[in-house]
């Protein structure tokens, strides 16, 4: 028989939850008689002044126990995390199906769960989500969503989830913008598949929607050496960005003109694979979908200008690698030649091509640690490397092949840093070094 609810871990000495006699190990099933599946759902329930907890002690005994939460006293309990959700799409682009064998398992995962696109900003395609789960999302408010689109015709939407059935795609987009829940969209735009009249029809279809849809990246298909996907799609080029781009550029201008935002955003890969310059700051409004690659570079370049004229205590005439991929490269070699200049410096930047998943495959955050290796092994690094922040997870402390920083310095014969989660870690770092 599934559980019901959530087990707690730990208890706080003096909490609410203590007080009212909760203990670790015991489930908590029930918060003023509405389910609590997860922490999620336990936080919005406990936003009451008093609360009756149905509770299964640890000793397998049914209890109802009352919290008062009006002592100024915090709840007070870690809970077990929930079972991530994972989705029944075929996706016949999909990126996992494309990963190289000895790739670190968490990249394994498919999931399609609207708690993590809440949580973290996750996609997630709403073709798996009940009545029920609608119903709970506008209740809890959980909100931003972030929704992988594709496309707005229902049966091309239908070919590209690789599903048998049509979902009511429409319908519940309805229900959770009329219910004030906000969405970004997003559009994996594969050529000769969504693009042309279809990435049109898919746009100013969820254009209908705003503000409830409030912004849709547009991002380009991946293609690795791997998986049966390289054989079934063609290829992004840098001429088919250059159309992408001329395509879309005026619909953002109007969607400026009524709005004032711009709406649907490029991936940078779009503009960096075209040899167009990227877009200003204004572009991108509020960098809503920068974790999507939209306006991260722009975001990366300001932050660094800003750093720089801050008067950070840098150490002179530092002698050090920086490694990036092949889409970051001479944007990170600018920033260097800038820091050498100002600090008397020999600061170098190494493009790292991934050959781990395949040279298209353009992004640091993808890069392998034997990439590293073979891109910086035997080459004058001076006195220590650093790496991008996103090429390691940051819960598994590994890169995408499962070698860790300490295994790549070892190898290297140099301490290697990871660059920061901020523009602010990031020059700290140069201040110890």
């Amino acid at each position: 028989m599934p559980r019901r609810g959530i087990r707690i871990c730990k208890v706080d000495p003096g909490s609410s939850a203590q007080v009212a006699g909760l203990s670790p190990g015991d489930e908590i099933l029930a918060v003023n008689g509405h389910p609590v599946p997860d922490e999620l759902a336990l936080r919005f329930r406990l936003a009451e002044e008093s609360v009756e907890l149905e509770v299964l002690k640890a000793g397998g005994r049914k209890e109802r126990i009352e919290a008062d939460l009006t002592d100024g006293r915090s709840f007070g309990v870690e809970v077990e995390d929930f079972r991530t959700r994972t989705c029944n799409n075929a996706c016949p682009f999909c990126f996992i199906n494309q990963l190289p064998p000895g790739v670190r398992g968490s990249l394994k995962i498919k999931d399609d769960d609207y708690r993590l696109s809440f949580l973290h900003g996750n996609y997630i395609t709403l073709t798996n989500l009940s009545g029920d789960e609608l119903d709970r999302i506008i209740e809890q408010a959980l909100t931003p969503l972030y929704v992988s689109v594709h496309a707005t015709d229902p049966q091309l939407r239908t070919r590209i989830m690789g599903r048998r059935k049509v979902d009511d795609l429409a319908g519940k987009l309805r229900k959770l913008v009329g219910g004030d829940i906000r969405i970004h969209a997003q559009v994996v735009l594969m050529p000769l598949v969504n693009d042309g009249e279809h990435l049109s029809r898919t746009i100013f279809d969820l254009y209908s929607y705003f503000p409830g849809v409030n912004s849709v990246a547009i991002v380009p298909l991946g293609l690795s050496n791997y998986g049966p996907a390289r054989e079934r799609f063609t290829p992004v080029t840098p001429r088919f960005c250059c159309e992408v781009i001329r395509q879309v550029a005026p619909w953002q201008r109007q969607f400026r003109r009524e709005t004032g935002r711009g709406f649907a955003y490029l991936a940078d890969e779009f503009y960096i694979q075209g040899g167009v310059p990227i877009p200003g700051t204004g572009y991108y409004d509020d960098f809503a979908q920068i974790e999507d690659g939209i306006g991260m570079v722009r975001h990366f370049l300001n932050e660094f200008a800003s750093h720089l004229g801050r008067g950070h205590r840098l150490r002179p005439r530092l002698q050090g690698t920086m490694a990036t991929g092949r889409l970051f490269y001479s944007f990170l070699q600018e920033c260097a030649a800038r820091l050498n200049r100002k600090l008397g410096s020999h600061l170098t930047v190494v493009e790292v091509e991934n050959r781990f998943m395949g040279r298209d495959i353009t992004v640091a955050g993808l890069v392998a640690g034997r990439d590293f290796v073979e891109a910086l092994a035997g080459r004058p690094l001076g006195d220590f490397v650093v790496i991008p922040n996103d090429a390691v997870s940051q819960v598994e402390g590994v890169f995408v092949d499962d070698m860790s920083p300490a295994d790549l310095a070892r190898r290297l014969g140099r301490p290697v840093f990871s660059s920061g989660r901020t523009m602010r870690d990031f020059f700290e770092l140069l201040g110890r070094l």
